[in-house]
């Protein structure tokens, strides 16, 4: 019975989330000799790491505000005009949660069932990859330009998330801008990414291949060409494994 036939389809915790043209035509139909590697790539914050909500309890508990995750509208919730913190606390809040091993970003941890979600993907016989831009102790610009990016706590804990996460850090994770994945999952014909970034996932649609976002506040009404966003994280495992069934049923698997 192929992938196609045996799918469950609906919004239920552990089911496979789909849509009409899903997986999309561009992928189950590349070029005349394109083949795609089994692999899939997972962004790190906050789709496999609460990365929002430890952040919000580190900016309440420092100028007492009463923020939480769910009211976040916008994947740089410091640019939302109802955000209560200002700029200069932003800033600084984010430089001093990135630099401590306790009581900020080495207190972060993986999400409920992220652990077991990836040892099912892995157990099907799929790859899996996490490419994540780390913030530096000193660096809170918004263009990722300086070198204290990808050092320091923030990449040593990365390092360990990840390797709790069962995958390989020296081989599996790369330290990337979100800018450069959508080109880089092209040269190394990567069909599938896993994102929170509404706007990451977008260009890897842009551009033939296929995005799944998670279920963020942030997320919500995000529409567009390859882009499929679950309804419950516990849709994760069973979606992207259909996805290349799917994909191994046409024959376009490496």
């Amino acid at each position: 019975m192929s992938a196609k036939k045996s799918k469950t389809t609906g919004g239920g915790a552990g089911s496979i989330k789909t849509m009409r043209g899903w997986p999309p035509k561009s992928v189950l139909n590349p070029d005349e000799g394109h083949l795609w590697s089994r692999t899939v790539v997972f962004d790190l914050h906050n789709t496999l790491v609460n990365w929002t909500a430890r952040f919000i309890e580190f900016a309440n508990s420092h100028y007492g505000y009463s923020m939480t995750a769910d009211d976040q509208r916008f994947y740089s919730f410091q640019m939302d005009p109802d955000n209560p913190l200002s700029s200069a606390e932003f800033a600084d809040l984010f430089v001093a949660f990135a630099r401590r091993h306790e009581g900020g970003y080495g207190d972060l941890e993986p999400y409920a069932g992220a652990v077991e979600t990836v040892k099912a993907i892995k157990k099907a016989g799929i790859e899996v990859k996490v490419w994540t831009w780390t913030p530096g102790a000193a660096e809170s610009r918004m263009n990722h330009a300086a070198g204290s990016y990808n050092h320091g706590v923030a990449q040593g804990v990365t390092r360990k998330l990840v390797a709790k996460l069962g995958i390989d850090p020296d081989r599996d994770l790369r330290f990337i801008s979100p800018s450069r994945k959508k080109y880089e999952m092209v040269q190394e014909h990567i069909p599938l990414i896993v994102e929170d970034s509404p706007e990451t996932a977008v260009g890897v649609g842009q551009m033939a291949h296929a995005a799944i976002l998670v279920p963020e506040s942030y997320t919500k009404g995000v529409k567009a060409t390859n882009v499929l966003r679950l309804d419950d994280r516990n849709q994760l495992a069973p979606t992207v494994i259909s996805f290349f069934e799917e994909l191994d049923a046409a024959g376009v698997l490496l």
